[in-house]
């Protein structure tokens, strides 16, 4: 939910996943960014930009990215930390190479024919691609698992203990991550289901969750940034993939040997972080806007007239005291306040209803994708902690994960390449 713009060394998107393949890593085939894809579209397809296309449109990574980074954004998700069964680095490796391998293609297959020309009875049957597109990572927990612990990049340690954190170990951590994306929350439903079915007994799932945005063709403007369950728009001064910085703040730089399999990857932070609602809307308009540090209405920085206004963090109002104000969302998530911390978010709104105790089960499914999470989310939600964040008041971390998504050789080999 913070501001993110980046300067970093270019990386290739070439180096980017061309179609679901491995990273080359030794003893272990890695998660790759994304799954292979036709960008045919299906039957009466339409390619007119409408809002309409991506119902209609096969799926896959766009300019060698992953799915999950493709635009627009898709309406649904699900994001899954699962576990690789074995006892021993042997056994791990082999559980996990026989998933990768299974996934890479069913992907592809997914991707190329859609779920319900593969899987007889599936229930997406008759429905549109929907841009289907599947993104699988890599957790830390799986390298030292698999002895491999060596090749772990200290860009995937372990997040460091925050002030907004109320963490249920039953919703962190995961061996892998499974990240399935389409326009329809069908279409990703069954093809988890298949994913995981095809996987068998060889894993298990830790957590789920399920997440989504407005549909694009409901919205009166398909192309404005969506709003979460607080109402506030959020994504606004993201980095967009046509920029040129795209790449070096979003793309990992691993020029050792050792580390070589994620040069040119993507390190995503997964957070699941609930919503005080009720506590949020007893508020007036004027008060969450200065939680937030931007209007309700347009989404514009206060002091500023349009959403991608850059905020005026020194200008004051007639007071003397800051117009965005010292504990503002905005301006402790910003770059000028956090040496420059730069990451793509992209975040997804979950409702789950209430729980036995009458309690709201409801937030944001926030995935931040970047080059290095320790000078990225950490930086950002560190400084959040020092300035007293206004909104911490009204949020909850309550789940949180970190995975590595490699890029992909050129020859787009497969997820899993040669075991020990």
């Amino acid at each position: 939910m913070s501001d993110a713009r980046g300067d970093r060394r270019r990386v290739s998107r070439r180096g980017l996943l061309s179609a679901v393949g491995a990273a080359g890593l030794t003893g272990l085939g890695a998660g790759g960014l994304g799954g292979y894809a036709s960008a045919v579209a299906v039957g009466a397809a339409v390619d007119d930009g409408s809002a309409l296309a991506s119902v209609h449109a096969r799926s896959g990574p766009e300019a060698g990215r992953p799915p999950a980074l493709r635009t627009p954004t898709p309406a649904h998700v699900q994001i899954l930390g699962v576990d690789v069964r074995g006892d021993g680095a042997e056994a791990v490796r082999a559980s996990a190479r026989e998933v990768l391998d299974v996934w890479t293609g069913e992907a592809a297959a997914l991707h190329e024919r859609g779920l319900a020309a593969i899987d007889e009875g599936a229930p997406s049957g008759g429905l549109r691609p929907a841009s289907l597109g599947v993104t699988v990572g890599l957790g830390g927990s799986l390298l030292d698992r698999a002895g491999l612990a060596d090749r772990r990049p200290p860009h995937l340690e372990d997040l460091p203990a925050f002030g907004a954190d109320d963490l249920d170990p039953a919703w962190c951590g995961g061996d892998l991550m499974l990240h399935v994306g389409a326009e329809d929350p069908m279409v990703v439903s069954s093809a988890v289901e298949y994913l995981l079915r095809r996987a068998g007994d060889r894993i298990r799932v830790r957590w789920a969750l399920p997440g989504f945005q407005r549909s694009p063709v409901t919205a009166e403007d398909h192309t404005a940034t969506p709003r979460n369950l607080m109402g506030s728009v959020d994504g606004t001064v993201n980095p967009e993939p046509t920029e040129p910085l795209f790449d070096s703040q979003v793309l990992a730089a691993h020029p050792e040997e050792a580390l070589a399999w994620m040069d040119g990857g993507s390190y995503v932070v997964v957070r699941r972080v609930r919503m005080l609602l009720d506590d949020w809307f007893a508020l007036e308009t004027g008060e969450r806007e200065a939680v937030i540090g931007r209007r309700l209405s347009d989404g514009a920085p206060l002091g500023g007239d349009r959403e991608d206004d850059r905020p005026d963090l020194a200008a004051r109002g007639d007071d003397g005291e800051p117009v965005i104000p010292r504990d503002a969302h905005i301006r402790l998530a910003s770059p000028e306040s956090t040496l420059g911390a730069r990451m793509l978010r992209r975040g997804f709104n979950y409702d789950l209803g209430w729980d036995a105790g009458g309690r709201r089960q409801a937030g944001l499914l926030f995935t931040a994708w970047q080059a290095d999470p320790r000078s990225g989310f950490t930086a950002v939600q560190t400084n959040l902690d020092q300035g007293s964040d206004a909104l911490s008041a009204f949020i909850r971390h309550e789940g949180s994960a970190v995975f590595a998504v490699p890029r992909v050789s050129e020859g787009g080999s497969g997820l899993a390449g040669t075991l020990l």
